[in-house]
């Protein structure tokens, strides 16, 4: 005889295990490029959840503190890739990632961008010889990584119009 609440179980088991899986490799990218574990995690639960969590649920399901899972989403939101909503009729707030993931490369756009101000800063600096042919190199990969990456965005968005 086949037990189906045994199979219902290990059914929602295996979906929040393939969750938590989910939000720690995210975690360990968001390392890799100098960001918080917590934030990569929490980012990443969000992202493999059909609905929206509670700060308690997403502590709980990643094993953190709230005021870490609270630090979390809301570095998250201040970026764009998760929205906060209410309860109606209660104090309860909800996360979920974001339908549009535009705003993920919002701090990678920022960074190239600082690091070409910086790069031209150097250039003006340094004397004619190969340091400065570097330093014009730099500056010229940085402009035209920028460049191209506008229209990436520009593409990607013609194409989610058209779907």
């Amino acid at each position: 005889m086949l037990n189906i609440e045994n199979k219902s179980a290990s059914g929602a088991r295996s979906k929040a295990d393939a969750r938590i899986s989910i939000a720690d490799d995210i975690g360990r990218v968001y390392v890799r490029y100098g960001l918080a574990l917590s934030i990569g995690r929490v980012f990443g639960l969000l992202l493999a959840s059909d609905e929206p969590l509670t700060l308690d649920e997403i502590a709980r399901t990643l094993g953190i503190s709230k005021s870490g899972a609270s630090v979390a989403a809301r570095d998250l939101e201040r970026v764009g890739v998760v929205h906060r909503l209410g309860t109606p009729g209660s104090k309860r707030v909800l996360y979920e990632a974001t339908e549009s993931m535009e705003s993920t490369f919002a701090g990678t756009f920022a960074r190239v961008q600082d690091s070409l101000h910086a790069m031209h800063r150097a250039h003006a600096q340094l004397a004619p010889g190969r340091a400065k042919r570097r330093m014009k190199e730099m500056v010229e990969v940085h402009e035209f990584w920028l460049r191209e990456s506008s229209g990436i965005i520009e593409r990607w968005r013609r194409r989610r119009q058209t779907r």
